[in-house]
């Protein structure tokens, strides 16, 4: 077995979705019923609501974590509470 075949496989398995994924946008353009300036128009909105979807999900995974780690933090405090100042206790 040579060295490229070692791995688990995983690149080999994303260059094929690559490929796959420019061949079929390819096919889709040469196949596509409207005119070039169409499919530009339709590309740039459709680019839009996508990075404007990616965006929204962004921002509420980071809200989500913000209130996650937030009751994390309430959560360790109401813990450590009664733990006084003096430190960990050492036998």
């Amino acid at each position: 077995m040579n060295e490229m075949n070692q791995g688990n496989g995983s690149t080999g398995i994303l260059m094929a979705l690559a490929a796959g994924a420019v061949v079929g946008a390819g096919v889709a353009l040469l196949f596509a019923p409207c005119s070039g300036a169409e499919t530009r128009d339709w590309l740039a909105r459709r680019s839009r609501e996508v990075k404007d979807g990616t965006t929204s999900a962004i921002e509420r995974g980071k809200e989500a974590i913000r209130r996650t780690a937030t009751e994390i933090g309430r959560d360790v405090a109401e813990a450590t509470s009664g733990l006084g100042s003096s430190g960990p206790m050492r036998s």
